[in-house]
């Protein structure tokens, strides 16, 4: 270990007054600022947990902790805009999972309320530049409310970057239930035809059943303002508490839809609610890129995953971000894991081998996603005033040969010390 970094563990030892002045210096370093052109060979200087300065000369300040960055590259800590980390551990283990609700209407539940601020997966993340990500719940009709985190922390409180990021619901597709009770009985056989009205009439049920619930929460948000202003009071009801600044189309609301026909209902479901909506999955987006840019509907991405029909080319979801950039189209690439997020890099290059630009790819996982949850201000780029998620790479992240050799969250350092790196070092010489 350097004597720098030594340094920095140390500083990041100090009480919270002293850490607070400390001050960091990245010497001539390939600074991707991502909003801006790239330096060959830059400075940043970080104080207190802010970039203060990104120069090619940038002075020294004195007493600050220099780390020599020669022939490494700077980039912006990583966002991964949708996944399940510190809500999930091991899939197979039920008692580890906390990503999905008892019920199918949830909208008041928190997911930063749940979250492990000891998971292992946060720390294999962070390994690989990642520093930030949507940790996010799932299931049901309105699965409840996501929150930005800091992969770094020990409480929950101390994780949260922004609480509420936004609601989480998924699109009805209109097939009912599985019926255990039933599982023994001769099926049922019906046309195709009547599949598809089946499909539709179940669909339009749950969607008007969300729609009643979206005018309710709309009520009562109007009720609670009224009784604040001095109007009657109103009743306690948490979840349409939590609903109502989505029907107001104050909060975004996440809608899980792949299909084109589902796209398209969500699209057009909430342009007529007037609701802030944002696309996750979007496996079919690249079919409907002039509703989503019309609508200005941005899309959470993931790559790597096989068509949906027989008749799509094999590259369909690898090429679909180079389809939504080209189109204008609002996205950012996501891991939609725990497990994976650590591979968000390869998500990127993934699509970046299949037509979309280099800086396009990496803005995907930096500034794009900071700009849709509303934290541009704060994070997504290297520039002066934002907050000092950094991390030192050996060459381009896109690529699986560089490897990761210092992060710093909130102008912190962090270990690199994973459940990976120790199982490692335990058996490698055996």
């Amino acid at each position: 270990m350097t004597r720098a970094l030594l340094a920095l563990f140390a500083a990041a030892a100090l009480p919270a007054a002293a850490a607070e002045e400390r001050t960091i210096v990245i010497k001539d370093a390939r600074v991707v600022r991502v909003d801006a052109p790239t330096l060959e060979k830059g400075t940043v200087v970080i104080v207190g947990g802010r970039i203060t300065a990104v120069d090619a000369s940038a002075p020294v300040p004195p007493g600050a902790t220099v780390i020599e960055a020669a022939g490494k590259t700077l980039y912006p800590g990583l966002i991964d805009g949708l996944t399940t980390l510190g809500l999930t551990e091991i899939g197979s283990v039920s008692g580890s999972n906390d990503v999905t609700e008892v019920g199918d209407v949830n909208p008041h539940a928190k997911a930063w309320v749940a979250v492990h601020a000891h998971s292992d997966l946060l720390p294999v993340a962070r390994a690989n530049g990642i520093t930030t990500a949507l940790a996010a719940p799932g299931g049901g009709l309105l699965s409840g409310q996501s929150a930005l985190i800091h992969l770094t922390g020990d409480t929950p409180e101390a994780l949260v970057v922004k609480a509420p990021a936004a609601m989480h619901a998924v699109y009805p597709t209109g097939r009912p239930p599985f019926d255990f009770s039933r599982i023994f009985d001769e099926p049922e056989l019906k046309t195709f035809e009547e599949r598809q009205k089946d499909k539709r009439k179940n669909q339009d049920k749950e969607l008007q059943r969300l729609g009643n619930l979206l005018d309710e929460a709309k009520a009562y948000g109007a009720a609670l303002d009224a009784s604040r202003s001095g109007g009657a009071p109103t009743a306690p009801d948490a979840p349409l508490q939590a609903l109502a600044p989505v029907a107001r189309g104050e909060l975004p609301i996440v809608v899980r839809a792949d299909a084109e026909d589902d796209i398209r209902g969500a699209v057009k479901f909430a342009s007529e609610r007037g609701l802030k909506l944002i696309v996750a999955g979007g496996l079919e987006a690249w079919r409907c890129t002039s509703e989503l840019k019309e609508k200005g509907v941005a899309v959470l991405l993931n790559v790597d995953r096989l068509p949906a029909r027989e008749s799509d080319p094999y590259d369909a979801a690898y090429a679909n971000a180079a389809a939504l950039q080209q189109a204008g189209v609002r996205f950012a690439i996501v891991s939609d894991d725990a497990s994976q997020s650590r591979n968000l890099p390869y998500e990127a290059a993934m699509a970046r081998a299949f037509g979309l630009p280099a800086d396009a790819a990496l803005r995907a996982i930096t500034l794009s996603p900071a700009e849709i949850f509303g934290v541009a201000d704060r994070l997504g780029s290297i520039t002066v005033g934002k907050v000092a998620d950094l991390f030192l790479a050996t060459g381009d992240i896109m690529d699986h040969r560089t490897q990761v050799t210092d992060v710093l969250v909130g102008g912190v350092p962090q270990s690199l010390e994973t459940r990976h790196t120790r199982l490692y070092n335990q058996f490698k010489d055996r």
